[in-house]
């Protein structure tokens, strides 16, 4: 089977142009729900911000972002951004989630938008987001629930992920995810859907 790190690697090159246009209002308004919770003076880890679509929307409107992927292509792209945009509060690496040099409390969002659904590990994900939160910290994410109904996308990725030309890919319902949220120590304060098909779910919860 294919890496992660490959495939998203692969996937880079195109990504903006491919995937972009197809996604363009999901991505809209997975910013614009976004925003609507963050504050000035926050400190934000975007967990998988590939190539920046929403990290660049979110950086005027708080004090820093750390951005993290584990793709070096996909960070490649998005410093490249950064630079064309001369964007001074974001910092850009490749690395994962639990690299240790992410302290715990020490953010005050954590964003994981287009994720949760590529990673086999969910419950270890999600204690981590918790982890790294100040305690009230937020957690924001948008997720496509591939269980919620058949779609072409939907069986693409189930025969992909099981030949191994993609990686692992979780068919989340929505209800499911929001308990599984819940589950990991927050509480949902908003969860919306932002696409037709597959069901992409925005959800806002706070690190109790």
């Amino acid at each position: 089977m294919i890496s992660c790190k490959d495939f998203w690697n692969m996937r880079s090159q195109n990504y903006d142009t491919q995937i972009g246009p197809f996604y363009e209002e999901a991505y809209a308004r997975t910013a614009a729900n976004t925003l609507k919770y963050l504050k000035p003076q926050d400190r934000v880890l975007d967990f998988a911000c590939g190539t920046g679509i929403v990290t660049f929307q979110m950086a005027p409107h708080v004090a820093q972002i750390r951005a993290i992927d584990i793709s070096d292509e996909m960070v490649r792209h998005a410093k490249e951004k950064a630079e064309a945009l001369k964007v001074p509060n974001v910092e850009i690496s490749q690395t994962d989630l639990f690299d240790p040099c992410l302290e715990p409390g020490s953010f005050d969002v954590v964003t994981a938008f287009n994720v949760l659904c590529y990673v086999d590990n969910p419950r270890e994900v999600l204690a981590r987001i918790r982890e790294l939160l100040k305690p009230g910290g937020l957690f924001l994410s948008a997720t496509d629930c591939l269980g919620q109904t058949v779609t072409k996308v939907g069986i693409k990725k189930f025969i992909k992920s099981r030949t191994g030309s993609m990686p692992y890919v979780a068919f989340y319902r929505m209800k499911g995810l929001e308990q599984a949220v819940a589950q990991a120590g927050f509480t949902v304060l908003d969860r919306e859907n932002l696409f037709p098909a597959p069901p992409n779910l925005f959800i806002a919860a706070k690190k109790e």
